[in-house]
C-alpha cells in the first residue's frame, strides 16, 4: 500500500479532513457566530459545487487518461459547466448580499474564484490519479488543507477577519501547481498490466457519462444535505433542527476520506472494464455490497454508543442526538461509502443512466418514508436517510450485475461466489483490523530495526509469482544459511515425514515476531492481496520458489489460488510435514466447494488457538 500510493491518499485524506474542521473552528471561534456566517455560506456554495459538480469532473478526467487519452481531455461541456456553476453561485451570492454578507459584493468574486480555483484542482488531481501518480494525489489533497489553515492561522494573529479567512479559502487548491500534473510523463504510467490499446478503450463508452454522474452526486448530496430541511417541514423545533445538521455533519465526515479514495479504486476497474473483465467487476460489486452491509451494521453499533458524546463534544450537550437517532445516521454513512465505491463501476463501464437511476430512486425511497406518521422529526429524517441509502446500495449493486449488451462471457458460479466472498471478507478484515496492525507494526519497529512490512516472492496458481505482504517477524540482516539447511533437510532427507515445515529454535525471528507468528498476525496484510487478487481467503499457502520446486509445479495445489488459510492449516498448520501438507493440499484441490471454503474459514480460529503457528521461510 506505501509503495503504489495507497497509504499515501489516505493519509492525506485524513489530513484534509481534519484540516477543513479546524478551519471551520478556528474561523468560528476567532470570529464569532455572526461574522463567521459569509464564511459559513462561502463554504457552503464550495462544499455543493465541490461534490456536485467538480467530482464528477474529476472522475470524467481519471477515467480518460486512464483509457490512454493525452494532451487536454477536459472537454468544453465541462468546462462550460463548471464555469456555469460559478456564475450561478456569484448570483446567488449578490442576491443575498444583504441578508448574508452585510452588502459586500465583493463575496461574488471569491465564489468565482473559489469554483474557478477548485477546478482546475480537480482537473489537476484527475491527471494525477490517471496517470497512477496516486503518491502525489494524496500529498496535493493535504497540502492543500494545509495551505488553507496556515494562511487562517496568520490571519488570526494578523487580526481575524473575514476577508482574510475568504482568501485562505481561495488559495489553497493553488498548489495543485507545484505538482506539475500536466506535464508529459518521462515514461509511461500505464495500468497494472501494461498500456490499455485502442481495441480496450473501445470496450466502453463515454455517452451521457458526465450527466450522469452529475445527476447521481446531485441526488446522493440531497440525502446526506437535505436532512435539517425536511426535519424542518415535518415540524422540527429550532433544538431538533440543529441536532439533525450537527449529528449528520458529524457522520458524514469519514466521507470525505471516501471522495478521496475513488481516485484510487476508479483506473483498476476503469482497467478491468475496458479489457472486458466484467466477471471480476460483479464480483467486486457484490463483495462491496455484502461488506458495507456487514460494516452497516457494526456501524449501527459503534454510532449508538459514541456518536452522542461525541456530537456532544463537538458541538455541546445541547446538540447531542438519542442513541437510536445516532446509530441510523452512522449506519446509512457506512452504506453511503460502499454505494459511493460500488458506483464506481459502473463509472468505470460507462453505465450512466443505471449510477443516475439507483441514486434516483433512493431518493424516491427516502421522500416515501417521510410520508409514515413518526413522531419524533428527527428520528424520522435519520430513519428516512438509512432507508435512501440502503436502496441505493441494492440499486447499484443490481445495476452493476447487469450483463451489457456486448458481453459474451459466461460466468462461473463458484469462481463468481469465491471471489465475490474474498473481497467482501478481505474489506471488513482490512477496515476491522486496521488497529490491529497500526499496534504491531509500532511494536515492530520498536522491537528491532528495520520496516513493519515487507514484501516477499512466492509462487501462485500455474506457478506464476507474485509479491506477498507479510508484517516483518526476522531480523533485517538476516543469514540465508538457516533456511538453505532448512531446504537440504527437506531435499535430501529419505522420510518425508522426517522435518516439518516449521523450522524450530529458528534464530532470525525477533520477540515480537515470534507472538506474531504463534497468533499468526504477520498475515494479515495477506487481505491485501487477496484484495488484488493473487491470492484467496482459502487455498494452499504460497510457497517461496525454492520450496515450490521441491514439491513440483505440476502438483495439484498450483491449480488454485494460494489461500490466507487452508485445509492444510486447519489440520495441523505448520507442525505438520511437507509430504502431509502436501498431500492435505491436493485434497482440497479435489474436493473444492464453496461450502468447504466457508468450513475452513470458520475452522480457522480454531486452529490458530490450538496449535502453534510459524512459517518456514518468514
Amino acid at each position: 500500500m506505501r509503495r503504489d500510493g495507497t497509504l499515501d491518499i489516505v493519509l492525506g485524506s485524513l489530513v484534509a479532513g481534519v484540516g477543513a474542521y479546524i478551519y471551520q473552528f478556528l474561523g468560528g471561534r476567532s470570529l464569532g457566530e455572526e461574522a463567521f456566517a459569509p464564511i459559513a455560506a462561502l463554504l457552503t456554495a464550495h462544499f455543493l459545487a465541490f461534490v456536485i459538480i467538480l467530482l464528477p469532473i474529476e472522475q470524467f478526467v481519471i477515467r480518460r487518461i486512464t483509457l490512454g487519452y493525452r494532451g487536454w481531455v477536459v472537454p468544453m461541456r465541462a468546462v462550460a459547466l463548471a464555469f456555469s456553476t460559478g456564475a450561478v453561485a456569484a448570483v446567488v451570492v449578490w442576491s443575498t448580499a444583504d441578508s448574508y454578507f452585510d452588502g459586500d459584493a465583493s463575496f461574488v468574486w471569491f465564489v468565482i474564484a473559489t469554483v474557478t480555483f477548485h477546478f482546475f484542482f480537480v482537473v489537476g488531481r484527475g491527471y494525477l490519479a490517471g496517470h497512477r501518480r496516486f503518491r502525489s494525489y494524496g500529498y496535493v489533497s493535504g497540502a492543500a488543507s494545509i495551505l488553507r489553515l496556515v494562511i487562517a492561522v496568520i490571519v488570526v494573529i494578523i487580526g481575524p477577519t473575514v476577508t482574510g479567512f475568504a482568501w485562505a479559502q481561495v488559495l489553497g487548491p493553488l498548489v495543485i501547481f507545484f505538482w506539475r500534473p500536466w506535464r508529459k510523463q518521462d515514461q509511461d504510467t500505464g495500468g497494472s498490466r501494461g498500456e490499455l490499446t485502442s481495441e480496450d478503450a473501445e470496450n466502453v463508452t463515454e455517452r451521457g457519462l458526465l450527466t450522469g454522474l452529475v445527476l447521481s452526486s446531485a441526488a446522493s448530496q440531497a440525502l446526506l444535505l437535505a436532512g435539517p430541511l425536511a426535519a424542518g417541514a415535518l415540524g422540527a423545533t429550532a433544538a431538533q433542527f440543529s441536532i439533525t445538521y450537527a449529528t449528520l455533519l458529524l457522520a458524514r465526515a469519514p466521507l470525505t476520506l471516501g471522495y478521496n479514495l475513488i481516485a484510487r479504486v476508479l483506473p483498476p476497474f476503469t482497467e478491468m472494464a475496458a479489457r472486458g473483465e466484467r466477471r471480476e467487476l460483479r464480483s467486486w460489486a457484490r463483495g462491496m455490497g455484502f461488506a458495507g452491509a456487514s460494516l452497516a451494521v457494526l456501524g449501527a453499533a459503534l454510532g449508538g454508543l459514541l456518536g452522542p458524546p461525541m456530537v456532544a463534544i463537538a458541538f455541546g450537550d445541547g446538540f447531542r442526538p438519542s442513541t437510536t437517532v445516532a446509530a441510523f445516521a452512522a449506519a446509512g454513512v457506512v452504506l453511503a461509502s460502499s454505494g459511493l465505491f460500488i458506483g464506481q463501476i459502473l463509472v468505470a463501464r460507462g453505465r450512466a443512466v443505471r449510477l443516475a437511476v439507483a441514486w434516483f430512486v433512493a431518493v424516491v425511497g427516502a421522500v416515501a418514508v417521510l410520508v409514515f406518521p413518526i413522531d419524533d422529526p428527527v428520528l424520522h429524517v435519520v430513519i428516512a436517510f438509512f432507508f435512501g441509502e440502503a436502496l441505493a446500495l441494492v440499486s447499484l449493486v443490481l445495476g452493476a450485475l447487469i450483463r451489457d449488451p456486448e458481453e459474451d462471457e459466461i460466468s462461473h458460479g463458484y469462481a463468481v461466489a469465491k471471489r465475490s466472498l474474498d473481497i467482501a471478507v478481505a474489506l471488513v478484515a482490512i477496515l476491522l483490523l486496521a488497529p490491529v496492525l497500526a499496534v504491531a507494526a509500532i511494536a515492530v519497529k520498536i522491537d528491532s530495526k528495520g520496516p513493519a512490512f515487507f514484501r516477499q516472492l512466492r509462487t501462485g496458481r500455474d506457478g506464476q509469482d507474485f509479491w506477498m505482504v507479510k508484517m516483518r517477524t526476522m531480523v533485517i540482516d538476516q543469514k540465508e544459511e538457516v533456511f538453505n539447511k532448512h531446504l537440504d533437510r527437506l531435499r535430501y532427507s529419505d522420510d518425508d515425514d522426517e522435518y516439518t515445515i516449521r523450522i524450530d529454535d529458528d534464530p532470525r525471528i525477533t520477540r515480537v515476531g515470534g507472538f506474531l507468528r504463534r497468533w499468526s498476525l504477520d498475515e494479515l496484510p495477506n487481505f491485501w492481496n487477496v484484495l488484488k487478487g493473487s491470492m484467496s481467503l482459502v487455498g494452499p499457502r504460497p510457497l517461496v520458489p525454492e520450496e515450490a520446486d521441491l514439491i513440483g509445479l505440476d502438483n495439484p495445489r498450483f491449480q488454485v489460488k494460494p489461500g490466507v488459510t487452508g485445509y492444510a492449516q486447519v489440520h495441523g498448520r505448520d507442525s505438520i510435514s511437507v509430504a502431509e501438507r502436501t498431500a492435505l493440499d491436493e485434497q482440497y484441490v479435489e474436493m473444492v466447494s464453496m461450502k468447504g471454503d466457508v468450513k475452513i474459514l470458520f475452522e480457522t480460529f480454531g486452529a490458530v488457538l490450538r496449535t502453534k503457528g510459524e512459517d518456514s521461510k518468514v
